[in-house]
């Protein structure tokens, strides 16, 4: 079991919700609550990291995985137990960027055909690509060491290059943009968004300027909308906002959005802070966060959801930590 220091203790949070998350053994849990909230240096959680994938949540998703390479039956069937969705969840779990099978599993959703718009198309039936699978598809490809070198760094870099095509004039990106959508999506542009990041920390440089300029101006795209607002009336686009679901899939949230922003050292912007204050009344009694999921069949169900969960505990903690840590103690 990890220790924590006492400092890391003053700062974060309460005895019962530290208490709580460290009950939990699984190594990619462990890990991050040793990282993010104890503050413990990567050296002396070596032994927790290595073990992501070899027991716990992410041992139990990789034993599923098909002799010809995929999970489910393919690409993206079925829902949340398909290829794309499997690799975009171990991805959140943590799991080390050199497990060939990931890597390999990844090339095969990068061997599928293109669209007639340039990006990667799962589908027979819709000659057009998916924006906001091509975001995810950038980020797990960018993750298990395709953006790097190799024979699919090309194909990695026509994603990137089929995502910066499609930006939308207001900043950020839509799937609907062939079907004549002007206005761009909270759920396409956070995708995009996860996938760019990754593939600039994974390319070498391609098209940094174009990539970086991108990013900043999705980032900017969704602080306008404070998160969760319409930027033409200030109302509340849709209330499921305002549920957490872990592992992510592909709807957006303000909690996935502020944690994305934590992770990539965004400072805090004053329009994120009724996004926090909604994480903050999220919490209940006990310090914790519930747990939720996207509906749809999984292998197994971790976390169930509307009990407290530990990952979403960890998450609104880490958010709060960073951007408004006066709320992080548990009162």
């Amino acid at each position: 079991m990890l220790k924590s220091g006492g400092v890391a203790r003053r700062l974060f949070v309460g005895e019962t919700a530290l208490s709580w998350l460290l009950e939990d053994d699984d190594p990619s849990l462990a890990y991050r609550v040793g990282r993010d909230l104890l503050g413990t240096a990567d050296a002396g959680l070596a032994g927790v990291r290595a073990a992501i994938g070899r027991r716990g949540w992410a041992r139990g998703l990789l034993d599923r995985r098909g002799e010809d390479g995929h999970w489910g039956r393919g690409a993206y069937g079925p829902k949340w137990t398909c290829t794309h969705y499997v690799l975009y969840e171990l991805a959140q779990l943590g799991l080390p960027s050199d497990v060939a099978a990931c890597r390999e599993s990844a090339a095969l959703l990068l061997g599928y055909p293109t669209g007639i718009d340039g990006g990667v198309n799962y589908a027979r039936t819709v000659p057009y690509s998916d924006v906001c699978v091509n975001g995810m598809l950038l980020g797990v490809s960018s993750r298990f060491g395709l953006a790097a070198g190799g024979a699919s760094v090309p194909t990695v870099r026509a994603v990137a290059d089929f995502l910066l095509e499609r930006r939308m004039s207001d900043g950020g990106w839509n799937c609907a943009y062939y079907q004549g959508g002007v206005k761009s999506s909270l759920h396409t542009t956070i995708s995009v968004l996860e996938g760019l990041w990754a593939f600039d920390d994974a390319s070498g440089g391609y098209r940094r300027d174009d990539i970086r300029r991108a990013i900043a101006d999705g980032v900017e795209f969704i602080l306008r909308h404070r998160l969760y607002r319409s930027e033409r009336t200030g109302e509340t686009i849709k209330d499921e906002f305002f549920k957490f679901p872990f592992p992510v899939r592909w709807k957006y949230d303000v909690l996935r959005c502020l944690d994305l922003f934590r992770e990539r050292g965004l400072p805090y912007d004053g329009r994120m802070s009724g996004a926090l204050d909604a994480v903050v009344a999220a919490r209940d009694p006990s310090g914790r966060w519930r747990s939720a999921s996207q509906a749809g069949a999984t292998y197994f169900v971790v976390e169930p959801s509307g009990e407290p969960g530990r990952w979403n505990t960890l998450r609104a903690l880490r958010v709060l930590a960073r951007y408004r840590p006066e709320e992080a103690l548990h009162r």
